[in-house]
């Protein structure tokens, strides 16, 4: 072998090394780009989460956000994130706990703060809040997807009535629709059932971020008040972040 021939692969040799470190870099910042993009999307939601507990008196601990956009860095940068969730729980004005579910859709920023094209919320009220009122001993549960079933002990023996939950405009009512007392039918038109019923109208009280109410509904965790918005406006804070 001469000399020309074993300088030509000590070249190629050290070509080939420096190929392949160069190819390891890259592949080493690749893969440390969706870790570094989770992380920026978890310090952001997590002060969007600071921000909801200090500006909303009603929220009860921390929320848990989370920020539907990838790569989050680009959404960011371009300030727009296709999804934004929050789960809360909170108390109402009355003391009454309730858990909140709002998700935020196409938010985008915009001068001074950020809008979302359309929010829909529930807030959803255990039973055991609701049953104040109803008599000792009474319980409240699942009828339907919009109906509940309370059942009591008058006189010893056993009392139910299934209510129907409806809403209009800002206020819900609870409307006797069956009822048995001792197990034998009874009219739910009763004025001793409907006595029980009185005063259970309840006024939607307001909402975040403008929201209406849209809907009432029954599952076995409680009673959900629907809800939603269109262009919903929301402030950014001084620090201008997310």
């Amino acid at each position: 072998m001469n000399r020309t021939t074993l300088a030509m692969k000590r070249t190629l040799a050290r070509l080939r090394g420096r190929r392949l470190w160069t190819v390891l870099g890259l592949s080493t910042v690749l893969a440390a780009l969706p870790v570094a993009d989770r992380v920026a999307a978890a310090r952001a939601e997590a002060r969007l989460a600071d921000r909801i507990a200090h500006r909303q008196s009603a929220v009860v601990g921390t929320p848990q956000v989370r920020i539907d956009a990838f790569p989050f860095l680009l959404s960011a940068a371009e300030g727009t994130f296709s999804r934004v969730e929050v789960r809360a729980d909170a108390v109402t004005g009355e003391g009454r706990p309730v858990q909140a579910a709002v998700e935020l859709r196409d938010v985008r920023e915009e001068a001074g703060g950020y809008t979302a094209a359309r929010a829909d919320a529930r807030f959803t009220a255990p039973f055991g809040s609701l049953v104040t009122g109803l008599g000792p001993d009474a319980s409240l549960s699942a009828a339907g997807s919009r109906q509940v079933r309370m059942d009591r002990v008058v006189l010893g023996l056993p009392l139910s009535v299934t209510a129907e939950l409806r809403l209009s405009g800002r206020t819900v009512t609870m409307v006797p629709v069956a009822a048995s007392f001792a197990g034998r039918q009874i009219d739910p038109a009763d004025p001793r059932i409907a006595q029980v019923f009185a005063g259970r109208e309840r006024a939607v009280p307001e909402l975040p971020a403008g929201l209406g109410p849209t809907d009432v509904s029954v599952t076995g965790a409680g009673v959900t008040l629907h809800a939603r918005g269109d262009d919903v406006r929301l402030d950014r804070d001084p620090s201008g972040t997310v």
